[in-house]
């Protein structure tokens, strides 16, 4: 597996404190909530900035189902990157064309399109406005 950073650069109350006074957290009352200051991850495990290892049984939000830091996750994330980080919407990319063109291949019917969103606000709005696409 990849290697961890073992050591945090803040205390985990000082990680709480910093996202508590500069974020907003979903789905939760803000002046109750406790966060668990997470530092690291691999395989089915995460850990706080105390060291204390969870097992991960939410896989992060279904987001994470290969596990924390896969290695070929990691080494395809980093070969990408050094070639091309970002993209705008408007812009074609050969990253895009095939996974577009792999999602079309496995999805029912003649589902043949895909529209790429960063989330499912983003995914809802565009749907429903999304009559101008057809």
């Amino acid at each position: 597996m990849t290697k961890i950073a073992e050591n945090p650069k803040l205390t985990s109350k000082e990680i709480v404190d910093m996202n508590k006074e500069y974020t907003f957290f979903s789905w939760s009352i803000q002046r109750q909530i406790e966060p668990i200051p997470v530092v690291k991850a691999e395989g089915v495990y995460f850990w706080d900035a105390g060291g204390k290892r969870y097992l991960d049984l939410a896989s992060q939000l279904v987001n994470t189902n290969i596990g924390h830091q896969h290695p070929k996750v990691v080494k395809a994330i980093q070969d990408q990157a050094a070639r091309l980080t970002f993209v705008a919407p408007g812009m074609a990319s050969e990253p895009r064309g095939l996974l577009g063109k792999k999602l079309a291949e496995i999805t029912p019917g003649n589902l043949k399109k895909t529209f790429f969103t960063l989330g499912g606000a983003e995914a809802n709005e565009n749907a429903i406005k999304g009559r101008g696409f057809f």
